[in-house]
């Protein structure tokens, strides 16, 4: 049975399945998911618990042996099983499907995968599993469904889900949900916020004391003023790039971070300065880049400022400056951050002497 891991387990579930196979790309709604039915087992009377990691050269037939052990101050047993490649071979398989086949009593199963593809699907464990019990896939949250995401989580910690929040954090939490989570955390321990509360019974912050803790927050984080100049450079505002790289040069050394993730933005430039050179729909083009609505003027006017060529130049002049942190290349300064900011400055649309 398929059911949404975000919904794992229910909350009026008075019994539990006897095997769960978790699986997906998203680790953190992997995780939350296992820890809920970890805790509901436990409440449940599962007391013993036996985990395995299922790497090269483990021992399949401990697995199979474990579900015969019970210990004799045990009611129940839970046996977990890390399936990190989300591939058993052929023996693992064959476990799999003998032991749910006969699944002794008092015992529940939980299988957490990493990513497991069509084709893996279609595999007989995976079958096996599927049809034992409950299955339930991490999906990606999708950039049109992070701030939907956000505004659920920050309910669940007792914030406000209002609009300047949710956009803040969809902006710079965009693919790593982990840190979003953190953040939101961090958010509820400094304004007080009472997790799962509501509205009626506990006094939540008003919006503007909130976002205003929260952009503090993230603006006391160097890697977040990497973001910041990004913004600026993409959008050819010198004076602020110009503010921001001397911040990060000054506080910390975050030049690796920094062209790491603008390289990422600059590959996806270049890709969606091309596709558009060739014909293709703009909406379409940027729906396909994931480029939320609210970067789109941004990279409206990055990509019209340099067009294809420019911005495949700029690409290689970034495989440069990767060369000289890795020590390959010389630095035409003093250090790389004369080259950044060099290549900062033809980002931004200025004429470099």
């Amino acid at each position: 049975m398929r059911v949404n891991i975000q919904s794992l387990p229910e909350p009026d579930d008075k019994t539990l399945a006897s095997v769960y196979l978790l699986f997906g790309d998203e680790v953190l709604l992997l995780e939350e998911a296992n820890t809920a039915l970890r805790r509901k087992a436990q409440a449940q009377g599962f007391t013993e618990r036996v985990s395995f990691t299922a790497e090269q050269g483990f021992n399949w037939d401990e697995l199979l042996q474990s579900g015969n052990n019970m210990s004799l101050f045990a009611d129940k047993q839970l046996i977990e099983l890390r399936l990190p490649t989300g591939k058993p071979g052929q023996v693992g398989s064959k476990v799999l499907c003998e032991l749910v086949e006969n699944f002794p009593a008092d015992t529940m199963l939980l299988v957490i995968c990493g990513s497991v593809e069509k084709a893996g699907q279609n595999q007989k464990w995976f079958k096996a599993l599927d049809k034992a019990g409950v299955t339930a896939e991490a999906k990606e949250v999708k950039l049109n469904d992070l701030p939907g995401w956000i505004g659920g989580r920050l309910r669940s910690k007792g914030l406000l889900a209002d609009q300047e929040s949710i956009a803040l954090l969809t902006y710079y939490f965009e693919g790593n949900l982990l840190a979003a989570a953190q953040e939101i955390d961090l958010l509820a321990l400094n304004t007080g916020a009472d997790e799962g509360s509501s509205s009626q019974s506990v006094a939540r912050p008003d919006a503007k004391k909130q976002l205003a803790v929260l952009q503090a927050s993230v603006s006391d984080n160097s890697r977040f003023s990497v973001f910041s100049y990004i913004d600026a450079c993409l959008s050819g505002d010198w004076q602020r790039t110009c503010r921001i790289l001397d911040g990060l040069r000054a506080e910390k050394d975050e030049s690796v971070f920094l062209v790491v993730m603008l390289s990422r933005e600059v590959r996806k430039l270049t890709q969606m300065a091309s596709a558009l050179a060739n014909g293709a729909n703009r909406d379409q083009v940027f729906k396909q880049h994931r480029i939320w609505y609210q970067k789109q003027a941004i990279f409206d006017r990055a990509i019209k400022r340099h067009g294809q060529a420019g911005w495949q130049t700029i690409l290689q002049q970034l495989a440069k400056i990767d060369k000289i942190l890795k020590g390959r290349a010389q630095s035409e300064g003093a250090s790389v951050w004369f080259d950044i900011e060099k290549l900062s400055m033809s980002i931004c649309g200025l004429k470099i002497i």
